[in-house]
């Protein structure tokens, strides 16, 4: 026999086996995630014809036949289709879905090996459902592996803690993931509360009876006292700017005829005489120079809160001829010119008011009945830049009202609790110490000065408003929809505006996809060999699809899409006809040695 025959009959069966590993790629051109072979051949034996010229510096080696060399799978992405599965995802880069046959398994990822208690396969066909029990399975009924949070008992969804879910989601052990149907989400109890607000004085204003008069509409003496003139608006709701009009200019005359000019300045500069920043000063100034009163009164003595007026009176039997004028006095209404006052008759201010404002937050009890955080500002000190360094009213401030309202009947359920709220001149930040209130016999953490994204300011060119809040409460809710990220979290929407995560989806990488394994059912499995005399996986260990971040390190998950095969098809069938012509030849040389054997054979008779 001859090596013609042996030669063409190694190509024969060697590209049949190309055809045939060519031939499955086609045959699978639509069949999801399918990842295609390339067959490669290499020579089959060699030797040396050193009987032509042992030194000769021309090769004189020579081959015999063919054989495969390997059937190489492709690593190469297939086409990403649009899909309307609930559950349908593609994996976009290096990796691979996990599954297994075992919905109590369990696979661990080490960084210098791996464990499981049961068989695990891998899959880049993401055409996931749910079973009957709300397992995440393949179509074959493979139980798709993940990190699960175990959030869920019972059909409910049971809260925890941010940084507790993210570092479940940066763990190593995947098992099988469950996520129901029929779900529910577990009410939270409120415990902490940030907002963050802007309070702009000249937005809001109210009447000033709201904040000097307690429940039994009698005057806060020490409220009044305290209160910085600069802090007040009329009934016009104009601010009254003692900064731009600093002057009160006051002429008094008593009967001795001897006249007294005076001028009193709004501020609290380190030199400066006759100077006022609160009621109370005013009112010492007034008593200590010219022996005139400067009271608070109601504009209706028998009202519980009737609007509040600034009184000037003579509190002796001795009348004064009075002339006031300036511009706090042109805001309040007490300009005066020659007026005499006489004990019983007084001069009275307009209605005066206050900057103000409110905010409303939602928060929960244990049951998840919605009840309201109310807190009312108001504001008693306005922030001065001509103040000594060493003021203690240089800054803005408010006093706050916080208590908590039971939103059905509209009436609250704990008293009141007062907070006095500064602001840095620089910077325009609140400063604030968080206070505890009662909610229904649990504490409540209250902080005015930040929410979770944002700092409370005293911003002159914005408007007052509610910037934003965060709390740890939530309300009972019913699952509506569920969400698929890049990183493969898988996230819970309620009817209560939660987006919860929940689970992540299993991805596994490995150094050499070409040690896997093709076992049917478009799936995959590790499989072992000897390695520098070490049983060994052959694709390499496994390696976690996520960094200590939790970032897919290798690619992403396209939810709602689908891998098609990555097989091309225009290749797949040239290189067909490659492998079918050169079949073909080598039939064609297999009839060429059999006809020189034939007449060799003729060549005896």
């Amino acid at each position: 026999m001859n090596d013609t025959l042996l030669n063409a009959y190694s190509g024969i069966k060697t590209h049949q086996f190309g055809i045939d590993s060519l031939s499955n790629n086609i045959a699978n051109v639509n069949t999801l995630g399918y990842r295609s072979n390339d067959p490669e051949f290499k020579t089959l034996f060699s030797s040396h014809l050193d009987a032509l010229n042992a030194k000769s510096v021309v090769a004189n080696d020579r081959n015999y036949g063919v054989t495969g060399s390997g059937n190489v799978l492709s690593n190469k992405d297939g086409e990403y289709m649009p899909s309307e599965g609930e559950f349908h995802m593609a994996y976009q880069g290096k990796g691979w879905f996990v599954i297994g046959p075992n919905k109590n398994g369990e696979m661990t990822i080490n960084k210098d090996g791996f464990s499981k208690k049961q068989d695990n396969f891998l899959t880049r066909a993401g055409n996931f459902a749910r079973d009957a029990d709300g397992y995440l399975v393949t179509p074959e009924g493979y139980y798709v592996y993940g990190i699960d949070l175990k959030k869920i008992k019972d059909g409910t969804l049971n809260s925890t803690a941010r940084d507790e879910d993210i570092e479940k989601l940066h763990g190593n052990t995947l098992s099988p993931l469950q996520i129901p149907q029929d779900l529910t989400y577990q009410p939270v109890l409120s415990t902490k509360v940030g907002i963050s607000v802007n309070l702009n004085p000249k937005d809001h204003l109210k009447g000033a009876q709201d904040f000097f008069l307690n429940d039994k509409g009698e005057i806060i003496k020490e409220r009044f006292l305290n209160q910085d003139i600069n802090a007040l608006a009329n009934d016009d709701n104009e601010p009254i700017d003692a900064i731009t009009n600093r002057k009160l200019n006051i002429s008094i005359q008593k009967e001795d005829g001897k006249k007294e000019d005076l001028v009193f300045t709004y501020g609290d500069a380190e030199k400066g005489e006759n100077q006022f920043k609160t009621l109370g000063d005013l009112q010492k100034l007034f008593k200590e120079k010219t022996g005139l009163d400067l009271n608070l009164i109601k504009s209706e003595k028998d009202a519980k809160s009737p609007p509040l007026l600034l009184e000037i009176a003579n509190p002796s039997q001795t009348p004064i001829t009075f002339s006031l004028s300036g511009g706090i006095a042109d805001k309040l209404g007490l300009n005066a010119n020659q007026m005499e006052l006489k004990k019983g008759i007084s001069r009275d201010s307009v209605a005066i008011k206050i900057p103000y404002y409110s905010t409303e937050v939602d928060i929960y009890d244990k049951a998840g009945d919605k009840y309201l955080l109310q807190s009312e500002y108001y504001m008693t000190n306005s922030n001065d830049p001509t103040s000594s360094p060493t003021s203690k009213r240089k800054n803005q401030t408010w006093e706050v009202k916080s208590y908590i309202v039971d939103p059905k009947n509209k009436t609250p359920i704990n008293d009141p609790t007062w907070e006095i709220v500064g602001f840095d001149s620089a910077t325009h930040k609140m400063k604030s110490a968080p206070m505890i209130l009662d909610f229904k016999g649990n504490k409540l953490t209250y902080s005015l000065d930040k929410s979770e994204n944002h700092d409370s300011s005293d911003l002159s060119y914005q408007d007052s408003k509610l910037l934003e809040a965060s709390q740890d409460g939530k309300p009972r809710g019913i699952f509506r929809d569920m969400r698929i990220e890049e990183n493969g979290v898988i996230s819970l929407a309620f009817s209560n505006g939660v987006v919860e995560p929940v689970a992540r989806i299993g991805i596994l990488a490995f150094t050499n996809d070409q040690g896997l394994r093709k076992i049917g059912g478009n799936l995959y499995e590790m499989q072992e060999g000897t390695i520098n005399g070490e049983n060994r996986p052959l694709s390499g260990n496994p390696i976690l699809g996520w960094d200590e971040e939790g970032k897919l390190k290798f690619g992403k998950i396209r939810h709602k899409y689908l891998e098609t095969s990555n097989v091309n098809a225009g290749n797949a069938l040239t290189n067909l006809i490659l492998m079918q012509r050169g079949y073909s030849m080598n039939a064609r040389a297999f009839g060429a040695g059999d006809d020189m054997i034939k007449e060799a054979i003729s060549l005896k008779k």
